[in-house]
């Protein structure tokens, strides 16, 4: 899964790991397979199904807190459903974050050493934030691919007649303006560009026409149309209400626009806006 990418090796070499490994989870599912292994021995621990309750993944799959142990083995905390195959990497020290969106556990990140020792906070820290970037990469993903789905939905529709009621937009419009907002805090360059790819076909740049705007400019009408004020712009883009202004009359001088409806208007109909 990509969403793992080359976090793992970072994190082995940072951390002075062994073993980094993990799985993610489909929603509500009661387990998940280790899909992603770094610095194995064998290829005992690739495809493991982990089911929750079950050794300390699925502890931490049914706490939803981390959790480690000092010697798997023996630990009396865990099942040991797993114990052929963390014998088989002669694992000893393991520790596992969850990996949560909204709250709920969608995988878990491993991290293990074939000592006794346990982690070095630095490490554990590390851990955690890969745990979190990997939760929120999940989001972002989720979020895009409902959104994709709500877009293609309209644009069928826009295709099958002539004419559609601006209400059957209003959810598209909706998600363009969420999903620019949401663009502003992924750093996964992959993502950026999948949600960019994403943006530009809700918008249908195709057919634009006249000056193009900045995606900054796109950003401020996009929320406009939502119906939102300056200060609520501002907020959400985390900008000042001056920068907010100074953003509509470039986007407005630069459409021919009259005010701020009217440059919301100009730009779906030159193919900027959805």
């Amino acid at each position: 899964m990509p969403l793992f990418g080359s976090s793992f090796r970072a994190l082995r070499d940072r951390g002075g790991l062994d073993v980094v490994f993990g799985g993610i989870a489909r929603p509500r599912a009661t387990g998940f397979a280790i899909t992603h292994t770094q610095g194995g021995l064998t290829d005992r621990l690739n495809g493991l199904l982990i089911r929750a309750g079950h050794g300390l993944g699925g502890l931490v799959m049914t706490s939803a807190h981390p959790a480690a142990v000092r010697d798997y083995l023996s630990d009396g905390r865990i099942t040991h459903a797993y114990d052929a195959a963390v014998s088989a990497e002669r694992l000893r020290t393991v520790t596992a974050f969850p990996v949560l969106v909204k709250g709920a556990v969608r995988g878990v990140l491993y991290g293990a050493m074939r000592g006794a020792a346990p982690l070095t906070p630095s490490a554990s820290a590390a851990m955690k934030s890969v745990a979190d970037g990997i939760g929120f990469d999940l989001a972002v993903e989720e979020a895009v691919t409902q959104r994709v789905d709500l877009a293609e939905t309209a644009e069928r529709m826009r295709l099958a007649r002539s004419a559609v009621p601006d209400r059957e937009w209003e959810g598209v419009r909706t998600a363009f303006a969420e999903l620019r907002e949401l663009a502003q805090d992924v750093e996964d360059a992959g993502i950026r560009a999948r949600l960019d790819s994403i943006l530009d076909r809700m918008a249908h740049p195709s057919s634009a026409v006249g000056a193009r705007l900045s995606a900054r400019e796109v950003d401020v009408l996009a929320l406009v149309a939502l119906g939102c004020s300056n200060a609520e712009i501002g907020l959400r883009l985390n900008l000042q209400p001056e920068t907010v202004k100074s953003y509509l009359r470039t986007a407005s001088r630069k459409l021919g626009a009259g005010g701020r409806v009217d440059a919301v208007r100009l730009a779906r109909a030159a193919g900027q806006l959805p």
